[in-house]
């Protein structure tokens, strides 16, 4: 539902269809998404007493959530310029989080399991180094390690 409805806002509103974008176009997009993604994070941070050097421990809840509602338009638009759907997001997150419980479970210390080249971690999908073999360099991309 929410995936379709943003896909309406960025049509019927913007005139763009993140399914059909060339790869420049594309690539643009998503630069322009994290970055107002991270904005909008830095919005919600302000809804909230975080600083350790101030007394306060406020929270602006109806403030704090719409600014992350505000991220999850962003979010929505990263996934449908990657071309993923819903339920691929859902199952994606559901394997990480298992991924990640098992990972706490085994004392994760944010460094074991990891390619000593590019720090993903070998465990993830699309990571294409390897703990014998390292990353490859490529004189097209760089290192192999996606």
């Amino acid at each position: 539902m929410i995936f379709e409805r943003q896909s309406q806002l960025q049509r019927e509103s913007f005139g763009i269809d993140p399914h059909r974008m060339d790869d420049e176009t594309r690539n643009q997009f998503i630069r322009d998404m994290v970055l107002a993604a991270t904005d909008e994070l830095h919005e919600a941070l302000a809804e909230v007493g975080w600083k350790p050097w101030a007394t306060s421990r406020h929270l602006n809840r109806d403030a704090f959530i719409g600014e992350l509602v505000d991220v999850l338009h962003f979010l929505v638009n990263l996934w449908l310029a990657a071309g993923a759907t819903a339920e691929e997001v859902e199952t994606r997150y559901m394997e990480k989080a298992n991924r990640n419980m098992i990972r706490q479970n085994k004392g994760y210390d944010g460094v074991w399991g990891k390619c000593t080249e590019c720090g993903r971690a070998m465990d993830d999908p699309g990571v294409l180094c390897s703990a014998e073999e390292g990353c490859d360099q490529s004189e097209d991309f760089g290192k192999d390690c996606a």
